[in-house]
């Protein structure tokens, strides 16, 4: 039974749950300029996920102000953490909480997925060793704390083959929502046509066609300038977004946080390492095609 909620204020009914590099970002900033959407000004509150990852230290109380500003026109009331997908937790604590919600999942070849999620590892600071080949392989010791590097709260976070594993977190969802619940978008096809994803998505929601015709692309591949003050800024946001403040919104911190990042093309995979890859998700996309969600392939080194 979901927990009452206090007078006056709407709950979340959409949860995008993940996953992380998989264009979540984009799809929340699309969404929030909807106007029958609102969404958390903290686009990832990371309430819910008990077991996996950085939790935001509140009461449910503390929560539920982020929808404060929710009001009858609003249809959907969102947020995204991307960390609820692979959790365990959260989605049956979502849906204890929550009136009927609607989950959306966002997918991507993991043979892609992996890189990207050791590049934002990179940048955040979590990971030291630049290298993705050479990350890959530190993966069995970190699962018993070795090579951890000091900044990493969470050696988790550093299990890029387990985390991409997608196909086995989607199974797990669909044991505990029913398929009508969930919408699931592949990056490859929103990549490809964003103005029919964005529409079967509202159509999902069940929110009037706003009209939007474009569709930026946020968060891209980027790497830190000075990488000691980033990390700086960095842990100075999170003490902000600790204080239910929206991340990136205070004057000085916003500015240097646009300064110490560049944006950079993705290196290219070697065959070598696509062809490890591929072999290691075998089995797991296996999975997804089961599902009936397999993704595009692999096309080029």
């Amino acid at each position: 039974m979901s927990r009452g909620k206090r007078a006056g204020m709407q709950k979340p009914n959409v949860f995008i749950l993940g996953a992380p590099k998989c264009g979540t970002t984009s799809l929340a900033d699309w969404l929030a300029e909807h106007p029958q959407v609102y969404f958390s000004p903290i686009k990832e509150p990371y309430f819910f996920n008990y077991d996996y990852g950085f939790r935001r230290p509140w009461r449910l109380e503390r929560y539920e102000r982020l929808f404060e500003g929710a009001g009858e026109s609003h249809r959907a009331v969102c947020e995204a953490s991307t960390r609820y997908l692979y959790s365990r937790t959260a989605v049956p604590a979502i849906l204890a909480y929550a009136d009927a919600p609607k989950f959306i999942v966002m997918l991507r070849n993991p043979v892609r997925m992996a890189p990207s999620l050791h590049e934002q590892a990179v940048f955040s600071g979590a990971e030291d060793e630049e290298d993705f080949v050479r990350a890959w392989r530190l993966q069995r010791e970190r699962l018993y704390y070795a090579s951890v590097p000091k900044h990493c709260r969470d050696p988790q976070v550093l299990q890029y083959g387990t985390l991409c594993k997608l196909g086995e977190q989607l199974e797990r969802l669909y044991r505990q929502v029913p398929r009508e619940q969930v919408h699931v978008i592949h990056l490859e096809d929103m990549q490809a046509d964003p103005r029919g994803e964005y529409r079967r998505l509202l159509d999902f929601l069940g929110l009037d066609d706003d009209g939007r015709e474009t569709f930026p692309v946020a968060n891209q591949a980027k790497a830190r300038r000075l990488p000691w003050l980033m990390h700086g800024v960095q842990r100075t946001n999170e003490l902000i977004k600790a204080l239910g403040v929206p991340p990136l919104r205070v004057g000085l911190t916003a500015f240097l946080y646009a300064k110490l990042r560049k944006t950079r093309p993705r290196a290219p995979l070697s065959a070598e390492t696509t062809r490890m890859l591929e072999e290691y998700f075998a089995e797991d996309l296996r999975l997804l095609e089961k599902l009936g969600h397999a993704p595009r392939q692999v096309s080029g080194h």
